[in-house]
């Protein structure tokens, strides 16, 4: 048989017959009257080359699987290489389906965003509306820009995987009061940086007490065991990420907070522990 009716019997193409023979896992025929003639060999060994690709087999593995076209050993040596190559096959493929179930699970809270009218964002749902309520409650654009500047940073590391997905609790069950109080935070954090002199060192430390002090009130008895499910190495990477993008002026400051935060959760943990 010709090349074109070879391909519809395996439903391949013509194409990708020739790319087997290139890389040597389809054997070429012999020519017969000046055409190449393929067999029941051919077509049984492409059946089968289809057959493992359609089940995610690689191409690299599947020479090994197959042996040379014209090989019938089935020696324990040749049955361990096989079964090598297709448990790594499985291995691949269950690496596959977890990466495949959260791209699933990331568009899911994609639909759910939308369908609020949320802002599209890697964050958890719970971040993207506390952000958005300070930005609708922001009266001055530089504060916009601060609240603006935070939320890009927190996108950023959660695209990157160096912030905990914990996080999220942090900015669960604000009332009125604790947005007015975080919207105020932004507020001095903004005149800060446009125009009012660099605070001391002590007023550094006892803004980020007070802003310490607001957490552990929003977050109760519950803090121990939410600081004990945090990956602190996790927590330390999202701290050095701020910094790394923080402006020089604003390091001291930003510094001071991101040690307090990382010192209270070390303090809770050795509570829940």
């Amino acid at each position: 048989m010709r090349i074109k009716e070879l391909a519809d019997l395996t439903g391949t193409t013509v194409r990708t017959i020739r790319y087997y023979h290139q890389i040597d896992l389809l054997p070429v025929p012999v020519e017969r009257y000046g055409r190449r003639d393929y067999d029941l060999v051919h077509v049984a060994r492409l059946a089968r080359i289809r057959w493992l690709v359609q089940a995610g087999v690689p191409l690299s593995r599947i020479a090994g699987i197959l042996g040379p076209p014209a090989a019938a050993s089935a020696s324990a040596s040749v049955r361990d290489a096989v079964l090598a190559d297709l448990r790594a096959t499985l291995v691949t493929l269950d690496d596959q389906l977890a990466r495949v179930r959260a791209q699933r699970d990331r568009v899911r809270r994609l639909v759910a965003s939308v369908e609020q009218d949320e802002h599209l964002s890697p964050m958890p749902l719970a971040m993207t509306r506390f952000y958005n309520s300070l930005e609708q409650r922001a009266g001055e654009d530089k504060v916009r820009r601060e609240i603006q500047r935070e939320r890009d940073f927190l996108e950023l590391a959660f695209y990157r995987g160096d912030i905990p997905p914990e996080a999220d609790i942090f900015y669960q069950y604000f009332d009125e009061t604790q947005l007015a109080e975080s919207l105020d935070q932004f507020g001095r954090a903004a005149g800060h940086a446009d125009s009012e002199p660099a605070p001391t060192d002590a007023e550094l430390e006892q803004a980020a007490a007070a802003h310490v002090a607001r957490l552990r009130r929003r977050l109760g008895a519950a803090l121990p065991q939410l600081a004990a499910t945090i990956d602190m190495d996790v927590a330390y990477r999202a701290g050095q990420l701020y910094l790394r993008i923080t402006p020089d002026p604003d390091r001291p400051r930003v510094r001071v907070f991101v040690e307090a935060i990382l010192a209270m959760l070390h303090e809770a943990r050795a509570q829940g522990t």
